[in-house]
């Protein structure tokens, strides 16, 4: 078995505490298990990206972040939302 059970598994009353309908769990089911043979295995190098820093306020500031470029230092990504 998958990681991610089934809406079967879930049942009904589970998934109507989510607020979801066992089609739409599905589906997000389908993507995340499509998705999940691409992810890198734990231990393994991250792939490089590149991403606009941000100020110490949360604004833009037209800099960018290449991860190739800190190779070798720790680095810590911090995600969220700053709406």
């Amino acid at each position: 078995m998958h990681r991610y059970p089934t809406a079967r598994q879930l049942g009904r009353k589970t998934l109507k505490a989510m607020g979801i309908t066992p089609e739409e769990f599905e589906r997000i089911r389908t993507e995340k298990l499509e998705r999940e043979p691409r992810a890198p295995a734990v231990g393994a190098l991250a792939p490089d990206f590149n991403a606009e820093r941000l100020s110490p306020q949360g604004r833009r500031t037209g800099e960018r972040f290449c991860l190739s470029e800190a190779r070798g230092r720790p680095v810590a990504l911090v995600f969220g939302s700053y709406t």
